[in-house]
């Protein structure tokens, strides 16, 4: 009996020091959430702010507190002189959201700031309150501490928040984007707010931090350019990381590219110093004779149908055209996928490899889609089938791109191509691209490259199809500009203005990004709000570009923000609108670098198409964005048209379509 007593004894000890000694690490962890080099602060100022505000305040562990005393009235947009005599006072909380319990003495020196954090209770926001007034007020008088976002909702179990995602649209952030921010502007629970996954998620990247709660089970979800603007501002905090799961099996294939890597990564620091170059204006001119012969092929293609005839795989063509391009000008190789649709031959090996590997690393290629009920069948085993065939076609992909690389580096390809820059060229440090990285940069070009041009030119025809009135303004556009001729020059491209006008609209209504992330690189505020280590942040950007604040117009002359009306892009109205409320190709140092690449093809093949044919949508169409073909961006559904020659144009002969000769047009070609 004694020796059972005292072995339960013993092991009651045990426990409770073992207990202990997992909350002191816990504690000690959660306070690495703190910024390792600047102090985040949280002040609140009761002669100026509201009765909840608190601003954020930072400032270098270096300095001091009459520096702390500039920082706050730099923050606060105030006079120093103004506040010669005011003080900081530490906030004391039992709760996060608790009431003040105390406040401490007034702030003397910065280091007491170390204290104060050490101070902080695990579960608390690892950033100091500090009251700035004359005196010290009553703990009764201080306000709660800094809020989190409001929950878009009702928290269910299991399921967490994630109900919102349901609705009538294919895409998710669509249905996210109609429950949560409606385009009547009229937000239930704000225009940025938090959404419960209902499961853990693991967060890489972050070392041995230990993660408040928060962090694994809620992400942040905006669709205010105000935080967006923030974000920008406020890079170093808010880091572009590739740390989830759904992220790490998607960099299974693509690798370590430009798009698909953290910006902590040495790979990434080394291409985004090189290989924006390839793609500034002055090579994007350059690029201009590769992107008007596939243009060029495309409509060679087209001409060859009977006037009316049913074109019912437009998707199918308009990637062929956009992949061909983007490989010629990145790679050196026209892979004639246009031409190999013409004659019904299947695509290119590279774009089979390419397609089949990314569908299987996102989710959209699986064993049903693949082997539909004979997955079912004994032995059959179908996901150790689709996963021998990933891993083939993965190897198969670097075969290929190896291929180039060394015809590149044999002078076989692409002298000017952008393979070529990589191995010649090197950053401002002397540092040139990994070999091994080659292929992640070659994968991520792709998936950049030519999905989203080829969906949002989809979109863009559809649109313009529906209204015949913006279609006609686009027409007349490119009849005065081309004056007779029948493609344009490289000189022509930037006069197409209200042509460039419909594909942003486009762009905007159906931008292939749906959702825009940054993660939390320490404790701090966001828009005024508590935010944790670890926690990610969501630009939903079909939210964004159809919140009615920036896009209805300041006396609704636009009209309903899910509308076509590419004058929203006019140069006044871009004048007048929000900076940040506009970002389909991403922001800060994540920006597409092909941007101006894309919007040269676009307004090329849109100005081609226009004047060539004259394109009837489907009656009773209606568009659907979908990712149901298995490509990473959104297109439209079941795109078809009927196809006629333009009246008056270079295919028209007395309402019969006169077949394009491929010479046709070339006489242009020196304008280039």
């Amino acid at each position: 009996m004694l020796k059972l007593a005292g072995g339960m004894a013993v092991g009651a000890t045990a426990l409770m020091m073992a207990s202990t000694l997992k909350q002191s690490l816990k504690a000690s962890a959660r306070r690495e959430a703190s910024s390792s080099f600047e102090y985040h602060l949280a002040v609140h100022c009761p002669q100026i702010s509201s009765c909840s505000t608190w601003q954020l305040v930072k400032l270098p562990k270096v300095a001091n507190v009459k520096e702390l005393h500039q920082a706050t009235c730099a923050a606060l947009g105030k006079d120093v002189e103004t506040f010669q005599d005011f003080n900081f006072y530490p906030v004391e909380r039992k709760t996060v959201d608790g009431a003040c319990v105390k406040l401490g003495p007034q702030l003397k020196e910065i280091g007491c700031l170390d204290l104060l954090l050490v101070a902080l209770p695990p579960d608390h926001l690892q950033v100091v309150q500090l009251i700035f007034a004359p005196e010290v007020p009553q703990p009764a008088e201080v306000p709660q501490g800094p809020k989190a976002f409001n929950v878009c909702g009702m928290c269910l179990p299991l399921v967490g928040t994630s109900h919102q995602f349901k609705g009538p649209y294919a895409i998710p952030e669509y249905n996210f984007a109609q429950n949560v921010f409606p385009p009547t502007g009229k937000y239930p629970y704000g225009s940025t707010v938090r959404s419960y996954d209902g499961r853990k998620q693991d967060v890489w990247e972050f070392g041995t931090t230990v993660f408040h709660e928060d962090t694994q089970y809620t992400e942040t979800m905006t669709a205010d350019a105000n935080i967006v603007q923030e974000l920008i501002a406020r890079t170093s905090d808010f880091p572009k990381l590739w740390n989830r799961d759904v992220e790490v099996g998607l960099q299974d294939f693509t690798a370590n590219g430009l798009f698909t890597s953290s910006e902590k990564s040495e790979d990434w620091k080394t291409g985004h110093s090189l290989l924006p170059r390839g793609f500034n204006q002055i090579k994007v001119k350059a690029f201009a004779p590769q992107i008007l012969a596939k243009t060029r092929s495309f409509v060679g293609e087209w001409s060859k149908f009977e006037a009316g005839h049913l074109v019912e795989d437009v998707n199918e063509w308009l990637t062929a055209m956009t992949a061909d391009a983007v490989v010629s000008c990145s790679m050196g190789m026209d892979m004639r996928n246009v031409e190999r649709l013409g004659s019904k031959q299947a695509p290119h090996k590279f774009v089979e490899t390419f397609r089949f590997g990314l569908g299987v690393s996102i989710g959209s290629i699986t064993a049903q889609s693949e082997y539909g009920l004979k997955r079912f069948l004994p032995f059959f085993d179908a996901e150790g089938r689709l996963q021998a065939k990933y891993q083939e076609t993965k190897k198969e992909m670097q075969r290929q791109v190896e291929d180039l690389v060394e015809a590149t580096r044999r002078g076989e390809l692409g002298e000017n191509s952008i393979i070529a820059a990589m191995l010649k060229d090197a950053d401002p440090d002397g540092k040139r691209v990994r070999y091994g990285a080659l292929y992640g940069h070659v994968v991520n070009l792709m998936i950049a490259g030519h999905e989203t041009t080829a969906a949002t030119l989809g979109f863009t025809l559809q649109l313009l199809a529906e209204h015949p009135s913006y279609e006609e303004r686009a027409l007349e556009e490119v009849r005065q500009v081309l004056q007779g001729r029948t493609e344009p020059s490289v000189d022509d491209v930037p006069k197409l203005q209200f042509v460039e006008q419909c594909f942003q609209e486009a762009l905007r209504l159906y931008s292939p990004v749906t959702f825009i992330t940054r993660d939390v690189a320490h404790d701090t505020l966001l828009g005024g709000h508590r935010v944790y280590q670890g926690e990610r942040i969501n630009l939903v950007t079909r939210a964004l570009h159809t919140n009615p604040e920036y896009w209805a117009g300041a006396a609704g002359e636009f009209g309903d923000p899910l509308s076509f009306n590419p004058d929203r892009f006019s140069p006044e109205a871009v004048r007048e609108r929000h900076p940040n409320a506009y970002h389909p190709w991403g922001f800060a140092s994540r920006a597409c670098i092909g941007s101006q690449f894309a919007l040269f093809e676009a307004k090329t093949f849109l100005a081609s198409m226009l004047i060539h044919f004259r394109l009837q949508g489907i009656p009773g169409y209606k568009i659907v964005a979908s990712c149901e073909g298995g490509g990473a961006a959104p297109s439209p559904e079941n795109l078809a048209f009927h196809v006629f020659p333009r009246p008056g144009g270079p295919l028209w002969s007395d309402g019969i379509m006169r077949p394009l000769a491929m010479n046709e047009g070339k006489e242009d070609e020196n304008d280039n």
